[in-house]
């Protein structure tokens, strides 16, 4: 029987010490993201990227994340949504996240314990995938 409950036991604290991040901390992270670039802090947005987008943002510019992600079409398009970037609804599903905000819609994927940004500056289209000017894969 103490096996059991050993079993049990560890169990439960393997359980517990995977920690998933909520529905409000992915608002959180998407407002943090979009502080950032309104602050042209590249080094503070490039930290909340999952690693995919930033690999693939490096790649497609041909610069570092911290200068891209400020710069040209990228930039443009995060600079001019991020004044009023706020009032956050988020949908979570699984290890994925939706954020709309009032100038964007943000999507993010869990890393650890916490959500970073998968795709940010997009925009609905009907009847196929939102187009997103920062996306990794």
């Amino acid at each position: 029987m103490s096996c059991t409950i050993g079993a049990l036991v560890v169990m439960a604290l393997v359980g517990c010490g995977i920690a998933r991040p909520g529905t409000e901390t992915a608002g959180t992270t998407a407002e943090e993201f979009y502080r950032a670039v309104a602050a042209d802090d590249g080094p503070g947005a490039c930290a909340l990227l999952a690693p995919t987008t930033v690999e693939a943002l490096e790649e497609d510019s041909g610069e570092p994340c911290d200068e891209a992600v400020l710069d040209g079409e990228v930039g443009d398009t995060l600079t001019a949504r991020a004044d009023d970037a706020a009032g956050p609804t988020a949908r979570v599903a699984g290890r994925q996240a939706q954020v709309v905000l009032t100038t964007d819609v943000v999507f993010l994927t869990v890393s650890g314990d916490h959500w970073l940004v998968r795709a940010a500056g997009c925009d609905a289209r009907p009847d196929r995938p939102y187009d997103c000017v920062l996306e990794g894969s």
